[in-house]
């Protein structure tokens, strides 16, 4: 099962306490470099939010295509987590 918007609200409300605990940490000094962490929860969140913004699109026309309402149009693939970012060296 996917979620009900319901959880997904919650997913965001709880990405939205992490991201500003984490920024406040950042800006005292005390989280040390946690930048990419930061940039990874905002874009969970932007993910999440137009999940939720295509599920209400799709549910607010006259016929829902449940494929379309199910995944957010494409969206929940968004926000699934990246299995390993590739790795840069220095030369």
């Amino acid at each position: 099962m996917l979620g009900t918007n319901r959880q997904f609200e919650a997913l965001i409300l709880g990405l939205d306490m992490r991201i500003a605990n984490l920024e406040r940490a950042i800006l005292a000094g005390t989280a040390g470099s946690n930048a990419s962490m930061l940039e990874d929860l905002w874009a969970r969140r932007r993910s999440l939010r137009l999940l939720v913004l295509n599920r209400r699109v799709e549910a607010a026309r006259p016929v829902v295509d449940f494929q379309k309402w199910r995944d957010g149009n494409g969206a929940i693939h968004l926000c699934a987590l990246p299995k390993e970012r590739p790795r840069r060296f220095a030369n």
